[in-house]
């Protein structure tokens, strides 16, 4: 069965079946200018009652619109494209089904396989440095070419390609959303970061200019919509051999965060069990248990049950309200996290019809047992009892 998620707002133009007339609005006049007309006020009105003739009607969007994309940019053939309500169908091959304008009108985003290259991409505030931080999550990019298939109202494919999508939001929480929807993962909250290393890739190099994994960049937190499993993803723009990026999953960490210096905005993130250190739990743990957790990762070679290969994730913060907003957000996803440790959830999973109701058999309830089955008779109360 085709997993799906979409959208929940309500969207009125997949009833239109003709082009909207908004934004098109005759001339007002005054009527002190309506007693008198001069043959040249005549022609000139001609004139301009010619030019709105040929002029296109002006468009302002559909009502309700969530996001735009432009198609062809850059050529003659540049197109402003109005998306409305979404759907993220399929499980092999994902793809978000946009409404769009007008009723045969719609636009198809087909999702890579990899789970890397499904990561939206959204800029660091220092890009757009005299505006609300979080209104930089509007602008929505993917760090590759994806393939996107365009039709128009009379159901001719205009565009079937890959391209450079860039979507533009129309609020912060649809593209929060949207961002879930793409991961099956609800994007709990963001954070600018001046850069991240570990000690793999250290913080400067030989010569002391900052390097880490990644510089200026947005560090985000993920719940997973299934095992509610936290995780932080950044994009390693500073690591040359690949350039994609990176998720940790908190499971992996310690939950205390020792080394931090509130001053410089940074902390460190150490990893479980390194540096010699038992993982939290290990001396409880039942023989059972590890030949579970090497049974889950037998045939994957990714596996959220395999940890980092590091000794810990450094950070520093861009912004000082991001650095105390992250250590409460990760106190609480550490907490959440340690609840469920070591449960695992299947990763091609299905659900089967409830035993109990079969999909082919046929319930008939009547309303009066419905709505009357549970109600008790109410014991009257004389006038003298009530009180005043």
């Amino acid at each position: 069965m085709a997993a799906s998620s979409s959208s929940a707002s309500s969207y009125a133009s997949t009833s239109i079946t003709r082009p909207p007339s908004y934004g098109t609005y005759p001339p007002t006049f005054s009527s002190r200018e309506s007693h008198f007309t001069s043959p040249e006020s005549l022609a000139v009105s001609n004139d301009y009652d010619q030019l709105v003739d040929a002029l296109r009607p002006l468009d302002l969007g559909p009502p309700g619109y969530q996001a735009t994309i432009v198609l062809f940019e850059g050529t003659a053939e540049e197109k402003t494209i109005y998306l409305g309500p979404w759907e993220v169908v399929g499980n092999e091959q994902r793809r978000v089904l946009w409404q769009c304008s007008y009723q045969m009108e719609r636009l198809e985003h087909f999702l890579p396989t990899a789970p890397a290259d499904i990561i939206p991409h959204t800029l660091h505030a220092r890009h757009r440095q005299f505006s609300d931080p979080f209104a930089l999550e509007q602008f929505v990019t993917f760090r590759n070419r994806q393939r996107v298939r365009y039709t128009n109202e009379d159901g001719q494919v205009l565009l079937d390609q890959p391209i450079e999508v860039k979507y533009e939001f129309t609020s912060v929480e649809s593209s929060f959303r949207f961002q879930g929807d793409l991961r099956r993962k609800d994007l709990v909250d963001c954070f600018d970061v001046d850069v991240v290393w570990t000690d793999a890739h250290g913080r400067t190099d030989s010569f002391g200019n900052v390097k880490g994994i990644g510089t200026v960049q947005r560090l985000k937190l993920w719940a997973d919509q299934y095992t509610s499993a936290h995780s932080l993803t950044v994009f390693a723009n500073r690591v040359d051999r690949d350039r994609k990026y990176k998720e940790y999953f908190v499971e992996h960490f310690e939950g205390e965060v020792k080394s931090r210096d509130d001053r410089r905005r940074t902390l460190r993130l150490a990893v479980r069990g390194r540096r010699g250190s038992a993982p939290e739990g290990s001396s409880s743990r039942s023989l059972g248990g590890l030949i579970r957790a090497r049974q889950r990762s037998v045939g994957s070679a990714v596996s959220p049950t395999s940890g980092p290969d590091i000794r810990y994730l450094g950070i520093q913060f861009s912004r000082t309200e991001d650095f105390r907003r992250f250590i409460d957000a990760w106190v609480m996803a550490h907490s959440t996290d340690s609840e469920f440790r070591g449960v695992a959830f299947p990763h091609n999973r299905f659900e089967l019809p409830s035993p109990e109701m079969s999909s082919n058999a046929s319930y008939d309830l009547g309303s009066s047992e419905m709505y009357y089955s549970q109600m008790l008779p109410v014991p009257e109360v004389d006038d003298d009892q009530i009180p005043p």
